[in-house]
């Protein structure tokens, strides 16, 4: 492994280019982009602690981004021999790659899940949002879906038929800081500081049809339908009704919102 600097404007790499190394920031920023139909899209902003390009260690494909550094730049590169032989020695060093490759596995499973789900969409034109909640809902279990522009531009929050329990909510990790590579929570949420939503944070419950939001111990709490939970609440615990419950992640004014929408009971 080795350090290496670029002055602000240098291209590390551009779609396209053979790839074989990953970079994880030391200091400065980096802009990764894709050029559509000859217009540049930039996909992120990336900076100290940030990692990119590692795909360019487990699969031998052109780069599918390009890499520009906005300012000027100091970087660790590691090759895929360097990453294969130091992985047996378990070192905390890798943990940031890690993570970042299970991240990135995890927001294109999600991807690909709402791609299916709008392809459904298409191919039934007359379905309204509101009668395909509904045919979600009636196929069983709990449905969530955002409400508010911030989980709404998170691709991981997107709306979804809940059906296996408990069903854990918590921060996304900030790889800068990362200590554990398998995340305990089944959405992962970003946020940044000051933070408003745990790593563990609740948990959805359902008990013989029943379902339920346990706090786990989250520093701000957690509301459901106006109720308190943890933080400086002494509930830890609600049961949510029949249609819909709001769910906030954190104080009143947070906009870390879900709509819960329970199934109606014969």
């Amino acid at each position: 492994m080795k350090t290496e600097t670029f002055a602000a404007g240098i291209q590390l790499f551009a779609q396209g280019d053979d790839s074989e190394e990953a970079y994880r920031i030391l200091n400065g920023t980096v802009e990764i982009s894709v050029s559509e139909d000859n217009t540049k899209v930039v996909l992120a902003t990336l900076g100290e602690g940030d990692v990119f390009g590692e795909m360019g260690m487990i699969e031998h494909m052109p780069r599918s981004a390009t890499a520009l550094a906005l300012t000027d730049l100091t970087v660790e590169v590691i090759l895929e021999e360097d990453f294969n032989r130091s992985l047996v020695g378990s070192s905390d060093i890798w943990v940031p790659y890690l993570s970042t490759i299970f991240e990135r596995l995890r927001v294109a499973n999600e991807r690909l899940r709402i791609a299916e789900e709008q392809l459904e969409a298409l191919n039934a034109p007359l379905e309204g949002p509101k009668s395909r909640r509904m045919s979600l809902i009636s196929g069983g279990g709990l449905f969530l879906e955002p409400d508010s522009d911030e989980t709404r531009s998170q691709s991981a929050l997107q709306a979804q038929a809940l059906t296996s329990f408990p069903f854990a909510l918590g921060r996304r990790a900030d790889l800068a800081a990362c200590v554990d590579v398998f995340s305990k929570s089944h959405l992962l949420i970003g946020d940044r500081m000051p933070y408003r939503v745990s790593r563990s944070h609740c948990v959805i419950e359902c008990e013989k049809g029943v379902y339920y939001i346990q706090d786990r111990g989250s520093k701000l709490g957690t509301i459901v339908n106006e109720v308190a939970l943890g933080g400086q609440s002494k509930e830890r615990r609600a049961r949510l009704r029949s249609g819909e419950n709001t769910l906030i992640l954190g104080p009143p004014n947070s906009t870390i919102r879900f709509v819960l929408t329970v199934p109606e009971t014969d």
